[in-house]
């Protein structure tokens, strides 16, 4: 294992806190994160980049619940995942024949496949996690057809009262006898969680062989939607 790939898993390791058991709240929150409107949106931006036998790429899969779904969905499909935290492995489903996951770090990926020959990509809740995404977004430009297309989900930068709206108790926050390590924990990760405002996924984007086609924001503008198709 190369010190890069170590130093991405221990990094994992400390974001996630309980490896294990936020393998199980994946798992458990799928279908309600990949829901019909999810679907929706999918058919409606991404299945029009697919080829005649398409090849879906999914970054940061987890323990590969959208792998399974998408390869059930899609039987003509090739799909799939690319993952590196070891508890994310050991969860990881049992798949059709047509998905597969393979062990990577985004941080400096070489996915096996040739040249221009994926027709489509999904990074969901995944870039803000990640150091840098440079290279991981030169690598998928790489592998992606011209005209195939990328769908980012990913929290974005937002005001810290917007965040603790949507993720606390106010009230609790500056309640004297709320305990020191629940403070660093909600501070902790509203650095993680605000990583990259949607201009920053612009700009990167487009600095690496992307165009930006369609981008919405939900959740007081805490929750990005990005849609890029490989130029």
């Amino acid at each position: 294992m190369s010190e890069q790939m170590k130093e991405t898993r221990e990094m994992l390791a400390r974001h996630h806190r309980h490896g294990e058991r936020f393998a199980r709240m994946m798992k458990e929150s799928f279908e309600r994160r990949f829901d019909e409107a999810f679907w929706s949106d999918w058919e409606h931006w991404i299945v029009p980049a697919y080829s005649g036998q398409p090849v879906i790429l999914d970054l940061g899969a987890g323990p590969g619940m959208f792998v399974k779904a998408a390869a059930e969905r899609y039987p003509s499909a090739r799909v799939v995942g690319v993952e590196c935290a070891p508890y994310m492995l050991d969860a990881a489903e049992i798949l059709p024949d047509n998905g597969e996951l393979l062990c990577d770090d985004l941080h400096d990926p070489s996915f096996p496949f040739e040249e221009a020959s994926v027709d489509a990509a999904v990074a969901s809740v995944v870039l803000h996690e990640m150091n840098q995404p440079v290279r991981a977004l030169q690598e998928l430009a790489r592998v992606l057809r011209p005209g195939g297309r990328l769908l980012i989900l990913d929290w974005v930068r937002a005001p810290l009262e917007v965040y603790v709206r949507n993720q606390t108790d106010e009230g609790r926050l500056f309640d004297p006898e709320t305990p020191v390590d629940e403070l660093e924990d909600l501070f902790i990760h509203f650095v993680e969680h605000n990583r990259f405002s949607r201009e920053d996924l612009y700009y990167l984007l487009h600095r690496t062989g992307f165009a930006v086609i369609d981008s919405t924001v939900t959740r007081e503008g805490r929750y990005g939607r990005i849609v890029a198709q490989r130029r």
